[in-house]
């Protein structure tokens, strides 16, 4: 709402037992724009209104116009969702009556009964979720107000998901509480909102209940386009409250073998079992991942990489989860596909971004990690202002972190992963700044990965790809470590590799390096944003390895558990070969479905 004016009327528990007869719960009067008797606004007031009390108990909703500029009238009218037409029919009828005594000659009202409203107005107000002031009606205090907030938060996030992808914009349900007693809850939106519109509508005025209703057992909370109401006591219809089944699955295509009989429908956990050897808690059903998702919209994207987009989400229980929504055109099938996730899943490190489950189908491929608050590496590092967040000892520990987690893909994990697109983006930081690596095993399940040898599929990002991989093909545990010295001198740096520095030519980040280190000046490299209170000696030793790391020849560069050695300990380190110069080469490389052979190398100067 534009306007977020709480006007709060403490009452007992007995106002929610109120029934559609007695007097409205609250009332709106425009008083600044009059009608007289007997006028073509009143005329048209009257048409509308008859029509609309008419025509909305048959769906629950109903909205039109009546009359001509300037004596156009706008109204709707609403009934809970829950509520069948009789009773619409009674409710609107009390609330028409109401209206004309108690907004007498007022060009605009809104009038809530407990299972109904009314609103008019001269101004156009449909599909749009502000202009009107929110108002709340609050229930007696609760005991354990921690679980219930933590309760109620979840639950109306769920139902916001729920009623924003429903045709009715209304979802009712109930969690528990306690033993005894549960949390009920409904959210609805009128019908001419959008989706969009309707979220927003109700995400505002959730966020007006901790300052409104905290620590209150029930309270209702609403505006002119959405509506709000939660107590310790059922008072919804929960029949009539459930959401319309599903639409039929499409038949088996004849050549498609059907499930295995027996098979469990999806469950209130939102999971599912398609007859396929694995890990049941792993496999998550695609209406659960829509909800959680708002139907994967767009103002819950996270980011978008080379085999899909991220999607941020919330469980019924309120757990946020981040969805990749994979494209790909692996020929593997579902089971095989499945199966492959089910190993990657079962890698666990405390630097790897941990993979939840999944949902496999055949038009649908969707897997679903941890969410990581303070999102990836790029945003702090290449930010003017966040990078100055980033101290020196958080970057050590970034460092650190993240060549662990390499080493457990190449040398300490069952399955020997081969990252191939380790970046400053696919660094996702957990509310300590610890980092996790985020897209392993992306390769080997949707780009027909190997451990080594060679490949016609270059997957990964300019800059951060090692010489051999871009120009031959040739993919090992050094490609990668190869891009973890990129990364590590982007983290010493606070420079972007895909750039240009110096002059009398410029040079790539690599290269500008080492003709600092060359010349016996790289301290000036140093990012200028960290702070004081770091070693010199520190900083330039984890340059030394980051050109280590980044060696033209992939023999000379070192493996991770050397790497991760040097950074943790004040031994000697090799001396570093001349880098070669990496200049454009002109080879035929399949960059993907569609693509033509391309330049690989060094990108055009600027």
């Amino acid at each position: 709402m534009a306007s977020l004016l709480c006007s709060l009327i403490l009452l007992m528990g007995s106002l929610f037992l109120s029934s559609a007869a007695e007097a409205p719960m609250y009332s709106l009067c425009n008083r600044e724009r009059n009608y007289t008797d007997n006028s073509t606004y009143q005329a048209n007031l009257a048409s509308l209104i008859s029509s609309l009390s008419s025509s909305a108990p048959a769906t629950g909703f109903a909205n039109g116009t009546a009359g001509e500029v300037p004596d156009r009238v706008y109204g709707l009218a609403i009934c809970r969702g829950d509520v069948d037409a009789n009773k619409c029919r009674d409710c609107l009828s009390r609330v028409i009556q109401d209206a004309a005594a108690g907004c007498p000659r007022n060009k605009g009202a809104t009038i809530f009964y407990q299972l109904c409203h009314l609103r008019y107005s001269d101004q156009y107000f449909f599909g749009s979720s502000t202009g009107m002031e929110l108002s709340t009606i609050v229930l007696k205090n609760v005991s354990d107000v921690p679980t219930f907030n933590r309760l109620l938060g979840g639950l109306l996030n769920n139902l916001t998901i729920r009623a924003t992808l429903s045709e009715r914009r209304f979802a009712a349900a109930s969690v528990d509480f306690t033993n005894f007693e549960k949390i009920y809850a409904y959210v609805q939106c009128t019908k001419d909102l959008a989706p969009d519109s309707c979220n927003d509508c109700l995400r505002n005025e959730i966020s007006a209940i901790p300052q409104c209703c905290n620590a209150s057992n029930g309270a209702r909370v609403f505006g002119g386009s959405c509506d709000i109401r939660y107590g310790v006591d059922p008072f919804y219809n929960a029949a009539a409250a459930a959401d319309p089944p599903p639409p039929p699955s499409p038949p088996v295509p004849a050549n498609t073998s059907p499930p295995p009989a027996g098979t469990p429908a999806e469950g209130a956990t939102g999971r599912r079992d398609d007859g396929v050897n694995q890990d049941d808690s792993l496999q998550f059903g695609l209406e659960t991942l829509k909800l959680a998702t708002m139907n994967f919209c767009d103002q819950n994207k996270l980011g978008e990489g080379g085999f899909g987009v991220v999607y941020k989400g919330v469980l019924a229980d309120g757990q946020l989860i981040a969805v990749k929504r994979l494209v790909t055109n692996s020929g593997q099938g579902i089971s095989e596909l499945k199966n492959e996730v089910a190993l990657v899943a079962k890698l666990q490190h405390r630097n790897l971004v941990r993979l939840m489950g999944y949902c496999l189908q055949p038009q649908e491929k969707l897997l679903v990690y941890e969410y990581l608050p303070n999102k990836s590496l790029d945003k702090f590092l290449f930010d003017p202002f966040r990078s100055k967040e980033l101290t020196w000892e958080m970057r050590v520990k970034i460092i650190e972190g993240i060549s662990r987690g390499l080493l457990y893909l190449h040398e300490d994990s069952r399955l020997k992963i081969i990252h191939r697109d380790l970046k400053a983006s696919n660094i996702l930081l957990d509310e300590g700044m610890n980092p996790k690596i985020a897209d392993f095993g992306l390769a080997r399940l949707f780009g027909n990965e190997q451990s080594d040898g060679n490949t016609n599929q270059i997957a990964g990002t300019y800059g951060y790809m090692a010489p051999e991989y871009v120009m031959h093909g040739q993919i090992s545990t050094k490609s990668d470590v190869y891009s973890f010295g990129v990364l590590l001198l982007e983290i010493m740096t606070g420079r972007r590799c895909a750039g240009y520095y110096g002059r009398n030519p410029p040079a790539d980040l690599i290269s500008y390096i080492w003709q600092h280190w060359e010349e016996g000046n790289a301290v000036q490299l140093i990012d200028k944003d960290i702070a004081d209170g770091f070693s010199v000696e520190e900083a330039l030793r984890r340059i030394h390895i980051g050109l280590l790391c980044v060696q033209h020849d992939p023999l000379e560069r070192p493996i991770m558990s050397l790497v991760v050695l040097m950074l943790n300990s004040r031994s000697s380190l090799p001396a570093i070969s001349p880098l070669s110069s990496f200049t454009e080469v002109s080879t035929s490389v399949n960059w993907g479905p569609g693509a033509t052979s391309k330049p690989i190398g060094m990108p055009p100067m600027p």
